[in-house]
This record gives C-alpha cells, structure tokens and sequence, in this order.
C-alpha cells in the first residue's frame, strides 16, 4: 500500500480576489431559512463571493437557488434545494472551503456544489453534482485538520462530477459515480485521478480530456470500473495495475494516449466498441462482446479471448500483437469470432486481415460468417497469417439483356450468382477498340444508361477484369 504524504503548502489560487474589490465580510446565519432571506442573516444582506457565511450549531440554512460564498463554517447545516447550485471559491489563501461546517446536505436531484477554489477542502460526503474547477488535490482520506473530522468517506456522486483547470483528486476511500466522471479540457493541466487503495466505479460515460491522466498507482489493491470511456486528444489513460481495470462498455480514443507498464491489462466485459484513432494497450482480456472499430496495438503479452469479438468486411480493423526480431508471443485464439457485412457484397479474391502476430496458436470456440453470394467460398488462413480470404466463384458468364424504354436503355443480369461483373464502355467512331474503361454504378443490376440521339455512338460490355 502506497503511503500518501500531505503537503503542508496549500495551492494558492489566483485571479480570484483583485485588488479594489469589497473588503470580505463574515457573516453569520441567526434564524434558519432561505440563504437568499436577508433577514436571517446578522448583517441584513446575504453573502457574497467576497464573504464569509457562519452558521451555528442548530440552523439549517437552504439554497434554493443560485448561491456564491467564500467559505462556510461552524457546527450548523447547510441544505441544497433541487437544482441549486452552490459556488465555494476558498478564502484568500487557499485553507478554507466546506470541512468546518457541520452538516453540508447536497441530495436534491439536480444541485450541484462547485469548488472554484483549492479542492482540498470540499467535505468528504456525498453529492448530486460536484464540481472541482480551481486547484488543489481532492483527498478524501484523513486530513487531521477538519474540525467535524471528515476522515476516509467513501464518496457517491448521484449525478456528474466535473474535475477542470488545476485539480487533481487522490483516492483514500470509495468513488462511486453514479453519472458520468468529466476530467480536463478547456486549457486544463496537470490533472491527475490516482485511482490508488480505493476503488473507482462510474456507471455513466467518462471523458479524458487535454491535461487529464487517469492512473493507478498501486497494482494490488482496489477496482478501477468504468461503463464507456473516452480518451480526447492531450488526455491520457496510464495502466499501472495488472488485474483491476474493467471497462463493461466502448473505448474511444480521439488522439488521446492510452498505455502503462508492460504487464498492465484491462478487461473488457460488457457489450462494445473499440473506436477511433488507432488504440494502444500493453494488452486486454475480452469477457464480453466487442466490435473492432479501429486498429488496436498490443504492445506485450498473450491477450485474453474469452467474450466475442467483432469485426466487419465493409471496414475491416486488425489487431496487432507486438512481435520481436524473429520471435514473438503467439496469439493464442480462444473465445469466439463473429464476422458481419454492412456493405457491399464480398467479391472473389478479397483478403481480410484480422490479426498480426508473429504466430497464432489456439482456437476459436465458434466462428461466423457473413453469407457470400454464388459459389464464393471462405478461406480460413487465421493460423497461418490471421487472415480470412474468399475464393471460388460461379462457372461461366452472367447472360445479360437489354430493354429500351423511351430514352433509356436498361441491361440487366444476375449480378448475385456472378459477383464482381462490370459494365465497361467506350466511344469510338471508328469501331470497337481496346480501350475499355467501367461505367461508374455498373457494378450492380439492373443498370440504366439514358440514350441521346445527338451524341456520338457508345458501346457497351459485362466484365469481370
């Protein structure tokens, strides 16, 4: 188990307090009621971003609305209404947020608490919607200096939870995410989501964005449970754990980076797609069913083939098992492979790629394919190069007609059980010659060719080279 240090400096968060603006004030909740009411307020006037808002032992205070304040103390309750959204900004050095108060109820369906501030003091508890968009480290272990003492809280988000700009969160307890986890973008860096002792589970998407790192830095201990994730461009996905990452649904990595240590895994157990700019792992376990919608790279390791995996001859992917000079791991075939067509009909001689390793061993449970028209055949070269290639093909030559109808002529053939024939044509005054060229669209029957009197003669032929 990794020791965690605490750093006694406290980010310090600039462009938030400017010089020449109103001097802070605290001010202190007398009678319970709406945090809009100036009247339950000891000042008459209701806090501000500048201030302070101190609330004794015994008042519950609601935002109901929208509500800005530096920071909120003292042993009393503060309650978020539905849909309210409440803004902590931190006080002027950065040591102040939400630990001192009492009691902070943010269940309501649809509030949302922002720390604008130094994330380090947000409370340890639940939340609707949480937002982390000022800096600091989220720590949601034992601080020792929070007066109601927070400690190691397992957290659950109901709804999102944001984490921008300087932030970082450090697991010592439970995240459970029930909406989806956003990380990064819109110029933020150095982010870092250490998934370390404790587990993380999101049930919604997760989004790596520009500046963002998810890690896990401690290989033994918790699970790391994500629904769909993906990976934006200066976003990174870093594995350092080899058993515990899980992802039940699609990977997307829109030129982000996505890797970690040599023996690093992550398991794949719903249902899926690998999606795109090309995905480098250091290696993956398939428990569920997944659609290869891009190229995969695997940079080390026998991969685990347990589920189904998908792919599809209208955009055929490969997955690439990384090989040394002259010797390599093998791919090593297990679970079951279903092929599908969502375009055109294969035609004769066509080759597909699947797999890349230096050489394959193992076997596929069960293998689908797609039907192929006429006498056309598949030709299973998965162990000798991970390929799956089409062969033979109907005896002789499709007869085709030709019907003119008004301006239009229209041939015909049987372009299922003669795959792969095109109608070709050329203009040549003098006669047929050698310069045959194909009609755009003439691959598929019936073909129309509108017919014009004042044009010069053009003929027309079925052909298969």
């Amino acid at each position: 188990m990794k020791t965690k240090v605490l750093l006694a400096t406290l980010t310090i968060l600039s462009g938030l307090f400017l010089a020449g603006t109103v001097p802070a004030l605290d001010i202190t909740a007398t009678n319970s009621g709406n945090w809009g009411d100036p009247t339950i307020w000891n000042s008459g006037t209701v806090p501000g971003t500048n201030d302070d808002a101190d609330v004794p032992l015994g008042i519950d205070v609601t935002v109901t609305t929208n509500a800005s304040v530096q920071y909120i103390y003292d042993g009393g309750t503060v309650t978020m209404a539905s849909n309210a959204t409440l803004n902590v900004v931190g006080d002027p050095l950065g040591a102040e947020g939400t630990q001192d108060l009492g009691l902070l109820v943010a269940s309501a369906a649809g509030n949302t608490v922002i720390y604008s501030g130094n994330a380090f003091w947000a409370k340890h508890q639940d939340y609707y919607n949480l937002v982390l968009s000022g800096g600091g480290t989220l720590y949601n272990g034992e601080i020792g200096q929070d007066e109601y003492g927070d400690g190691a809280v397992a957290m659950t988000i109901a709804g999102n939870m944001i984490v921008s700009n300087r932030v970082s969160v450090q697991e010592a307890d439970d995240f459970n995410i029930q909406g989806n986890l956003i990380l990064g973008g819109g110029g933020s860096t150095n982010i870092t989501w250490d998934c370390s002792v404790a587990n993380l589970t999101v049930y919604g998407n997760t989004t790596v964005g520009s500046g963002a790192k998810i890690t896990d830095n401690d290989g033994a201990l918790g699970n790391d449970t994500f629904s769909n994730v993906t990976v934006n461009a200066g976003g990174d996905l870093y594995l350092l754990d080899s058993t515990n990452w899980f992802i039940n649904g699609s990977l997307t990595n829109n030129s982000g980076t996505i890797g970690g240590v040599a023996y690093a895994s992550i398991n794949f157990n719903g249902t899926g797609i690998f999606a795109g700019t090309p995905i480098t792992l250091p290696t993956f376990t398939i428990n569920g069913t997944y659609a290869v919608g891009t190229r995969i790279n695997l940079l080390t390791n026998t991969p685990g083939l347990n589920g189904t995996l998908v792919f599809d001859v209208a955009s055929p992917q490969e997955v690439d098992l990384a090989t040394n000079a002259g010797s390599g791991p093998s791919f090593y075939y297990n679970g079951n492979l279903d092929v599908i067509n969502s375009g055109p009909t294969p035609m004769f001689d066509a080759n597909y790629q699947f797999f890349n390793a230096q050489s394959y061993a193992g076997g596929f449970n069960n293998i689908t394919l797609p039907n192929l028209s006429g006498s056309l055949s598949w030709v299973n070269n998965l162990y000798a190069s991970g390929s799956l290639a089409i062969t033979g093909g109907s005896v002789g030559a499709p007869v085709i007609t030709s019907v003119q109808s008004g301006n239009q002529l229209i041939l015909t053939w049987d372009s299922v059980t003669y795959p792969g024939f095109q109608v070709q044509s050329q203009t040549n005054s003098t006669g047929i010659g050698p310069n045959w060229g194909n009609v755009s669209g003439g691959g598929v029957s019936p073909f129309v060719i509108p017919i014009n009197p004042a044009n010069p003669a053009v003929f027309f032929r079925l052909s298969n080279q």
